[in-house]
């Protein structure tokens, strides 16, 4: 990354928590949010200019600390029930090993479905402070991490839903917890060829990647798409974000990249280090259409705490964990055989929202992960000269397409894993 570049990346980050540090105090009290209303879910979107200005002009307006639903799970579990079981075969764990990703079609049924829907509507009508400096930053429309900590609907998805069975078959772990979620409601302007590094304080070789979707995929965009095995590079540092995937050894990869077109109630799973992007719409708003995702990072067995040195918007909470100590607790809650009593709790008790201490712990941290920040901020500038090359290249390649030459954009022909 060009040193240059570095110094303005951290200055902003530096603001962002600033912004966060503002807004901590008030989580000390917990605030109740209103009921939900007995309306079904709405079909459409609301507004989301809306959404945008209550959240980015009127921050006080909005909840702080606990918010509970009251939206009942499917089948009423019991608070020990175990997640729901869902089969995973032999070829799903193959295609996860071999590619670096695979796609589990109906991982929700349509009670799970329906109820997510319902709690991510009610979210969107009570938004969260949490929420709102990515949602000012005009990349959702609604977008908010760790929502399981504040929103009692999606503890409840996490401990008694089938993703930690799925989890735990596909990572062949006998213990899986949850390091980090974050719920993501259209992406305007998508995010171009990276790998995850925002996964919380866990190594890669003990994280997987998840991603529920709520909504089926647009035809022309929002399609998720990997470079075949590139969770298997060694070029790509640990701290690095967004990546050029035309040089050195990911150039190997871009050949024989992965496309899927997941439907309501799919999920994808991945390697951290698998490199992939998502195209958001051309005109960087969603309008009245949704889409949901709920993604995240499980811990897999028995890891290691390792964020000590490290900016980590997924480790905000209170702890004295220091690297090489267990990841354990209730602010990294299992999920897989069971939740624990103790665990949920202390979640219901307000200790695992974000604090103070861990804001302060971030902000201390920036300096060290300035590589990071910088390569975010290099990749924002090359997203818009491509954007530019883009909106040139479309009167060409809308000749070549009305007269059937060579080069004419061709339909996708799959809709879920598609070979491109």
């Amino acid at each position: 990354m060009a040193p240059g570049r570095a110094k303005g990346a951290g200055c902003g980050n530096v603001r962002l928590a600033l912004l966060l540090l503002s807004a901590a105090a008030p989580t000390i009290g917990h605030t109740r949010a209103r009921l939900p209303c007995a309306a079904a879910t709405p079909a459409t979107a609301p507004a989301r200019s809306a959404v945008c200005a209550k959240l980015s002009t009127n921050p006080l307006a909005y909840s702080f600390g606990l918010q509970e639903p009251r939206i009942e799970p499917p089948g009423s579990p019991d608070p020990d029930t175990p997640p729901e079981h869902f089969p995973i075969t032999r070829e799903q764990i193959d295609s996860l090993t071999r590619d670096g990703v695979v796609h589990i079609p109906g991982a929700l049924s349509p009670a799970w479905l329906r109820y997510m829907r319902d709690a991510t509507t009610w979210q969107i009508e009570h938004p969260h402070m949490w929420a709102s400096p990515g949602v000012a930053s005009g990349l959702y429309d609604y977008i908010q991490r760790n929502v399981w900590s504040t929103n009692g609907a999606y503890a409840r998805f996490m401990y008694y839903s089938p993703v930690a069975s799925i989890l735990a078959q596909l990572g062949g772990a006998d213990e899986v917890r949850l390091s980090t979620d974050l719920l993501m409601v259209n992406p305007n302007k998508g995010f171009k060829w990276h790998q995850d590094n925002q996964n919380g304080p866990v190594a890669f070789e003990h994280a997987m990647r998840f991603w529920v979707t709520l909504d089926d995929t647009p035809v022309d965009h929002g399609a998720p798409v990997y470079l075949r095995g590139s969770h298997r590079n060694r070029c790509v540092s640990e701290s690095a974000v967004f990546v050029d995937i035309s040089t050195g050894e990911l150039a190997t990869y871009a050949a024989d990249t992965i496309e899927f077109r997941p439907r309501a109630g799919d999920m994808l799973v991945w390697h951290p280090r698998s490199i992939h992007k998502i195209d958001g719409p051309k005109s960087q708003d969603w309008g009245a259409r949704l889409r949901r995702v709920l993604g995240g990072t499980a811990i897999l067995g028995n890891a290691p705490y390792v964020g000590e040195g490290k900016a980590l918007f997924g480790d905000l909470g209170r702890h004295s964990l220091r690297n090489g100590d267990p990841l354990r607790g209730a602010l990294f809650p299992r999920l897989y055989p069971s939740s624990l009593a103790c665990e949920r709790e202390a979640r219901e008790r307000g200790e695992c929202t974000r604090t103070v201490e861990g804001l302060g712990r971030l902000m201390s941290n920036m300096a060290a992960s300035l590589g990071q920040m910088a390569s975010f901020t290099n990749v924002v500038k090359l997203d818009k000269a491509e954007q530019l090359r883009a909106e040139r290249a479309q009167p060409e390649e809308g000749a070549r397409a009305a007269v059937g030459a060579p080069g004419a954009q061709q339909p996708i022909g799959a809709s879920t894993g598609q070979r491109r």
